[in-house]
């Protein structure tokens, strides 16, 4: 591989290190630290919570109290994610787990970054109204015989409501599940105004009005399990549980999150840990309003796939298929959780509304659960919420106005590309059942029209039909795909289907082998690299793409708008990009950023449509030998759109007697031989 400096050179040209390039971004490599902290704001794992004015109030605790605060990614940044979700939506916050989880320094702590007030009342068995609300007390300032004898004295709970100029206040109410129902029942009130944003009547002060606000009060109310040694605690009734996000944490503290702790606690382990992208969540400096939210696309559509979510969500739990073991009952209340989401949505739109949507069902429906084996039963469900666009619908026609070859009978269209193309470079159906046995019941339309074929020729592409499932049923994983294609191949006289070097061996337990597979449908896709990817690093490699779909794939034609969105996305985001890969390359603090900026080049849609994965490679490769018995990228080398840790490329190709060859390379490489075949299925 190159050096670091050859690699940043390779990645940066003239253009790239214009200053104007670079002033484009709104965000700095820091910004994707776990906790970004500024004068006046503070983002927990991507959720921006602004600090409060006034902030130097007594009941603000002091920070330097939590200097020995362990940020552990499992439990502590997590649950400063979610408290922090609540906190921006107004959200009062139910979290139940056991003891030592360090449920009530956490919210300290965040308090005392933030400068929020804080109102702690623990309300066991002895705890009364007038503790939370206020009561009458001796004036011991009566002077005078005008002065009043008794003054009321505000409760905790009174003192976070009451609002001032600067300041949030947070109510912390712990020991929540050991309340009196009386002292329930008044907090109903309490949150009952608060989502409103009406006014609590004091009626222990001779019902004085305060008007609240959920903007500058947040409560969060903290509770152990019903039983599991827990004495005096007692399930809470639906009509109590309903009003709050309730989220379940462990009974314990993971095993890996003390040992990680403790070692942090003695400066004996590493000071970071590796923090998944997908662990945070990104709020809008700007919700949404109604109207832009109705104007998504594909929003009809999710909102219809979250409708049979709810009702399969709420049936499992009532089945008791999901929970069985959670001694606090609950259910999805079916007004409350379309309001969150609709709110989480708002707030949290990324422009995407599949992986919004999937995480606000996560946030809301999945934080009930305690067990990983429930959380990922509905997980299946939430990952059935998505919007799918319909290609074949579309309308996009050729030079002669020819419509998609897709509107006639399917077996016509198979022949009309078989014209284009050649028999040997259309591998549908018939293919594919013989190569893997898969007989395909539905077969999919094709969603190019004669034009795109007969350029796709000119272009050397071959049209093939992938599938994700094996004819039992079991992903298309490239370890499904080398268990059947070695067996058939060896009973056949030919070679395996991977080169099994140290690097495979390497990656024999990688998601990306056991569990990634092709996407569905109909792909035009190179057979050889395009010539002009050669010797260029990973993003020349993407402008390269972007070329040849606008001189040759689609010149004279109307560029589809999922291409052209995604190559002004392309050209948007290029530059921050290059800088961040840049700080990488050149300063050793910043090898912390490999994985965000790995996904983030991996996730660009110019790459997601015109890419192959690494399963998709390895199925076109091993259908075209199966079926031709020629060999594709002999000499050659393709990179995929598939990443792996920290910040890495799959790259495969060198298919020689002994099977497909497999890297991985940082993004900032070369090699005379590296290109890459463009691959589309739109």
């Amino acid at each position: 591989m190159n050096s670091p400096e050859r690699q940043f050179n390779a990645l940066t040209s003239d253009q790239d290190k214009s200053s104007n390039e670079i002033k484009k971004t709104t965000e700095t490599v820091d910004e994707l630290r776990p906790i970004i902290e500024t004068e006046t704001s503070i983002s927990y794992l991507g959720v921006k919570l602004e600090k409060a004015e006034v902030r130097d109030s007594q009941f603000v605790p002091k920070r330097e109290q939590y200097e020995d605060f362990i940020n552990d990614k499992e439990v502590a940044l997590s649950l400063q994610r979610d408290i922090a979700v609540a906190f921006l939506n107004g959200d009062p916050l139910l979290i139940e787990g056991g003891t030592s989880l360090g449920k009530t320094t956490t919210i300290r702590k965040m308090a005392a970054e933030l400068g929020y007030e804080v109102y702690y009342v623990n309300l066991n068995g002895a705890t009364d109204v007038e503790d939370l609300m206020g009561r009458f007390i001796p004036n011991s300032h009566q002077n005078k015989p005008e002065d009043p004898e008794y003054i009321f004295a505000d409760g905790k709970v009174t003192s976070g409501l009451r609002q001032e100029e600067g300041k949030i206040k947070i109510i912390i109410l712990d020991e929540f599940n050991s309340a009196a129902p009386n002292v329930l029942i008044r907090l109903h009130e309490v949150l009952d105004a608060l989502e409103r944003g009406g006014d609590v009547i004091l009626s222990e002060d001779a019902s004085e009005s305060i008007s609240v606000n959920k903007e500058k009060t947040k409560i969060v109310a903290l509770m152990n399990p019903v039983g599991k040694g827990y004495l005096g605690r007692e399930p809470l009734d639906p009509a109590q549980l309903r009003r709050w996000v309730y989220k379940k944490m462990p009974s314990e503290l993971p095993v890996s999150t003390f040992s990680y702790s403790t070692d942090a606690l003695f400066k004996a382990g590493p000071e970071s840990q590796y923090i998944t992208p997908d662990m945070f969540l990104k709020s809008r400096e700007d919700a949404l309003t109604l109207e832009q939210l109705s104007e998504i696309p594909g929003m009809r559509e999710v909102l219809e796939k979250y409708k049979e979510f709810h009702k399969a969500a709420k049936e499992l739990v009532k089945s008791r298929k999901i929970a069985q073991d959670q001694s606090q009952p609950f259910t999805y209340d079916d007004r409350m959780e379309p309001r969150r989401v609709r709110d989480f949505v708002l707030r949290f739109y990324n422009g995407d509304i599949n992986e919004t949507f999937q995480q606000a069902l996560r946030y809301y429906y999945a934080n009930k659960l305690e067990s990983d084996v429930d959380r990922k039963k509905l997980e299946e469900l939430i990952r059935l919420v998505e919007y799918k666009p319909k290609v074949a619908d579309s309308k996009r026609r050729g030079i002669e106005g020819e419509e998609k070859i897709a509107e006639g009978p399917i077996g016509q269209h198979i022949e009309v590309a078989i014209e284009k193309l050649g028999k040997e470079n259309v591998l549908g159906p018939k293919e594919i059942e013989q190569v893997f046995g898969v007989k395909i019941e539905d077969v999919p339309d094709i969603p190019f029209s004669v034009e795109e074929l007969e350029r796709a020729k000119n272009l050397n592409q071959m049209l093939i039909l992938r599938v994700d499932k094996t004819a039992e049923g079991e992903p298309m994983s490239i370890k499904a795909m080398s268990d059947m294609l070695d067996k058939k191949w060896q009973d056949e006289g030919r070679d395996c289907l991977l080169f099994l070097d140290k690097g495979l061996i390497n990656w024999l337990d990688n998601d990306l082998f056991t569990k990634e597979s092709p996407r569905t449908g109909w792909a035009l896709v190179s057979k050889d690299v395009l010539p002009a990817s050669l010797n260029k690093d990973y993003l020349e490699q993407t402008e390269v793409i972007i070329k040849t779909l606008k001189e040759e794939v689609f010149k004279d034609l109307d560029i589809p708008e999922e291409y052209a969105e995604a190559i002004t996305e392309f050209k948007d985001k290029k530059g921050r990009i290059v800088k961040s890969l840049r700080d990488i390359y050149r300063d050793v603090d910043q090898e912390f950023m490999r994985p965000y900026v790995g996904k983030e080049i991996s996730e660009l849609k110019i790459n997601q449509l015109t890419r192959q994965t690494s399963a998709e490679a390895i199925y076109d490769l091993a259908v075209y030998y199966d079926i031709n018995n020629k060999r594709l990228l002999a000499d050659k080398w393709t990179w995929s759109v598939s990443w792996q840790r920290p910040s890495a490329f799959v790259l495969l190709g060198g298919f020689g007697g002994q099977g497909i060859m497999h890297k991985i390379w940082d993004p900032g490489n070369r090699a005379t031989s590296l290109g890459v075949c463009l691959s589309r299925r739109l």
